[in-house]
């Protein structure tokens, strides 16, 4: 989603239908903007953020306020 991600995140969580306690895989999380929406949005859930590029995971790691997000390289 780029540049989009933080305007289009809320609508694509509420679309998809994510509820508070579920589990979220974000691929190709970037640098968490996703994940951190949904965060927001079920903070009872449990979000896992997947990239391939180790800064873009440093970064979103470096932005994490809870411990119900994490990421991982992969």
């Amino acid at each position: 989603m780029g540049r989009w991600s933080r305007l289009l995140a809320p609508k694509l969580v509420t679309f998809a239908g994510v509820r508070d306690k579920d589990r979220v895989l974000d691929v190709g999380t970037g640098t968490g903007s996703l994940a951190f929406v949904v965060e927001s949005q079920m903070p009872q859930g449990r979000i896992v953020g997947v990239d391939p590029s180790a800064a873009f995971v440093a970064y979103a790691r470096s932005n994490a306020k809870s411990g119900s997000v994490s990421f991982e390289v992969g």
